[in-house]
């Protein structure tokens, strides 16, 4: 992994301006910072400003595990695309796709909530997945142990993605982050696609084989396994990075 903080790095990222991309950002531990409770999760003013101000300039998506309900009530502009639940909610479409998922979810909602989980331990209902969160948790390696020995049991059995400290329940047959992705070159008609996160969840999209050259992959925090080719270390560093992005844009203005 390089950094993208560097002369080298900064002239690919330069490059992009000259060209058709789309510029996509994951939510939680990217655009916003982790925090201790899920809900509390929002983008700063100036983050917020800089997406908007983007926007004017390149097609901007937020592809996020949250649900879509849930993702417009923590944004107040419009982004050209709002890829929810890992690409099974795309803005406001509705797909057949989605009863199957809705389905799933109740089924293993009311098989988790006869679970009698620790202090801590939250299920977040997506509507078309679940995430059980145990980041407040004062006994993380017994719950993750308890979870991960309850999951097999779920029927249908769902595709399970891990998080930090929380465990994504998805319909096995829905998208992940990958796919969702490629749907969006194709929405977006554009030939160049930036992409940032900072999860496990984000390798799916690190690891695509897209014509290379043609996908900028960064991640949030060095990390020796990730497949993304650049990172930058920390989640506070993201406004620099849009800052960055949008002053290249103007730079190429007659």
């Amino acid at each position: 992994m390089m950094p993208l903080f560097s002369k080298g790095s900064m002239i690919v990222l330069e490059s992009l301006s000259f060209t058709q991309t789309l510029y996509a950002f994951d939510y939680d531990g990217t655009l916003a910072r982790i925090v201790q409770k899920p809900d509390d999760a929002y983008l700063t003013k100036t983050t917020e400003t800089l997406l908007k101000e983007l926007s004017k300039y390149a097609p901007v998506a937020i592809v996020s595990g949250r649900g879509i309900a849930d993702m417009k009530k923590r944004i107040h502009f419009q982004p050209q695309f709002l890829v929810c639940n890992r690409g099974l909610e795309v803005s406001d479409e509705v797909t057949p796709a989605l009863d199957q998922a809705l389905d799933d979810c109740n089924r293993w909602k009311t098989a988790l909530n006869a679970i009698k989980f620790s202090s801590g331990v939250e299920l977040e209902d997506k509507v078309y997945s679940l995430a059980i969160h145990y980041r407040r948790s004062r006994s993380k390696k017994e719950d993750l142990k308890k979870i991960k020995e309850l999951v097999p049991d779920l029927v249908p059995a769902p595709r399970v993605v891990y998080g930090k400290s929380v465990v994504n329940l998805v319909p096995a047959q829905s998208p992940h982050k990958g796919t969702a992705v490629l749907d969006l070159i194709q929405r977006s008609q554009m030939k160049h696609i930036f992409y940032i996160g900072d999860d496990d969840s984000d390798e799916d999209v690190f690891s695509l084989d897209y014509n290379v050259g043609q996908i900028m992959t960064v991640r949030v925090g060095q990390k020796r396994s990730s497949l993304a080719k650049y990172f930058i270390k920390h989640q506070s560093e993201i406004n620099q990075v849009l800052k960055s992005i949008i002053q290249f844009y103007k730079r190429g203005q007659p």
